[in-house]
């Protein structure tokens, strides 16, 4: 069974309206727009994970110039070697 709108793959039609009832009603319209169910949460995992090694890079190398995490500072200083990296 999948949803009508995004195409999300289910189990079957009871599996299908729990999940709608419990919080797939809210993010249908996302899913659909992200691509489907496994590009949508694929894309969110990515994104967690840039911004975790982000995060963890800019404190490892505090007081240091990292040319790899410079984006936050790219549009003041257009400095770095990596475009849109972080």
């Amino acid at each position: 069974k999948k949803c009508g709108r995004c195409f999300t793959r289910y189990c079957g039609a009871d599996c299908q309206k729990a999940h709608w009832k419990a919080e797939h009603k809210q993010m249908c319209g996302q899913i659909r727009l992200g691509g489907g169910a496994e590009k949508y949460n694929a894309d969110r995992k990515y994104a967690e994970a840039v911004e975790t090694a982000f995060w963890a890079c800019k404190e490892e190398t505090k007081g240091q110039t990292c040319y790899i995490c410079m984006e936050e500072f790219k549009s003041v200083t257009n400095e770095g070697l990596v475009t849109n990296f972080c």
